[in-house]
């Protein structure tokens, strides 16, 4: 694609995800256009049309597909329409972003994968966590052998939404449903993030819950592979829309250990096997992290901060591989595998029960 030429961008939903992350992000990114928007909720609708100077507007997904001036498509309705959306978005020949989950079921992932195989389009899953500046970070750590071979990982995810905060919901968010609870939207970047980090696979999952407006409980097993040769992690984590906003990850090797707490500018800490974590030594290396990384946090802060430019990020690598760029993309595969293990842990959270998951899905 000639890049004087700008990317022109349809939207499949405009609801309020796209209202806050994707719609100002494409707006400022030099190089693209917002094209056409379709919702099925006409003041949405018109409303957006105007704020960003639309004039392509649709009641429907298959009249904005008819519109041959677009040349990719964002997905951005509830979970339970992804599957449809994609699938023709693919189906059209247009270059695909969906938000995440991928899908609601194993067998319509495996088909969006396929799919997006055979179109010869950039096909992508909104799984933005990846795109993290300590993530990234730690994955360099990771493979460089900082903390040897990863055998365990501990995390933890809360936000106060459905307590003090008290969000205001849309109907298909409710916390019995696939796509409504914890692990159809926040868990299921946890679970792509910890896959990016170690690049190994889930095999089994196990959920506990006490009371149902309290923390969720989850056990896993995932297999990596290092020199051909299997190897087990084991995860424990807990997951709550009760409390404050948390989110942090552990990674634990036999040579050492990485923490990440992903809402903090100097939230990276690295501690080697046989140094204690309270020690002299590591409250001057964290004091040392905080100073290095201050002038890049003030600088994020004023770009949504840690985890709010990651989704600029992800939307920034997915125009640029449209253009024939080769900036590293979350593929269908790993939207697959991520809406999997989502759908085991709410299959185990109903059940009690352990479930495995076979290899390749």
């Amino acid at each position: 694609m000639d890049k004087q030429v700008p990317l022109k961008i349809g939207f499949i939903g405009c609801g309020r995800v796209a209202q806050m992350r994707h719609l100002p992000i494409l707006r400022d990114m030099k190089g693209v256009q917002i094209t056409a928007i379709a919702d099925i909720d006409s003041e949405t609708l018109s409303a957006v049309a105007r704020q960003y100077q639309v004039d392509r507007c649709y009641d429907n997904h298959h009249a904005l597909l008819e519109d041959e001036t677009i040349d990719a498509v964002l997905v951005c309705t509830p979970p339970a329409s992804h599957f449809q959306h994609a699938r023709d978005v693919l189906e059209s020949g247009r270059h695909l972003y969906t938000d995440s989950p991928l899908a609601l079921t194993v067998e319509d992932c495996e088909t969006l994968e396929l799919l997006g195989e055979k179109s010869g389009k950039i096909a992508t899953v909104g799984l933005n966590l990846r795109y993290h500046s300590l993530v990234q970070r730690a994955k360099r750590c990771v493979q460089d052998g900082w903390i040897g071979q990863v055998h365990a990982i501990t995390a933890t995810f809360s936000t106060p939404s459905r307590g003090k905060r008290g969000d205001v919901f849309p109907p298909w968010r409710q916390p019995n449903t696939i796509e409504g609870n914890v692990f159809g939207e926040s868990a299921l970047q946890h679970f792509d993030t910890w896959r990016a980090l170690t690049s190994a696979e889930f095999t089994e999952i196990s959920v506990h819950c006490a009371d149902k407006e309290g923390p969720v409980s989850l056990s896993a097993v995932m297999q990596g592979k290092d020199a051909g040769k299997s190897y087990s992690i084991v995860v424990a984590s807990t997951f709550s829309e009760y409390a404050g906003d948390k989110s942090e990850i552990r990674l634990i090797g036999r040579e050492g250990t990485i923490a990440l707490s992903l809402y903090r500018y100097d939230g990276f800490s690295y501690c080697p096997a046989l140094v204690a974590h309270g020690s002299a030594g590591q409250h001057l290396r964290a004091v040392r992290e905080s100073l290095t990384s201050l002038p890049q946090g003030l600088r994020n802060l004023f770009n949504g901060g840690e985890y709010g430019i990651t989704f600029t990020l992800q939307l920034q690598a997915f125009a640029e591989a449209c253009r024939g760029g080769k900036a590293p993309l979350v593929s269908l595969t790993d939207g697959k595998a991520a809406a999997t293990a989502s759908i085991v842990a709410f299959q185990s959270l109903n059940s009690g029960q352990k479930i495995k998951i076979h290899s390749g899905f």
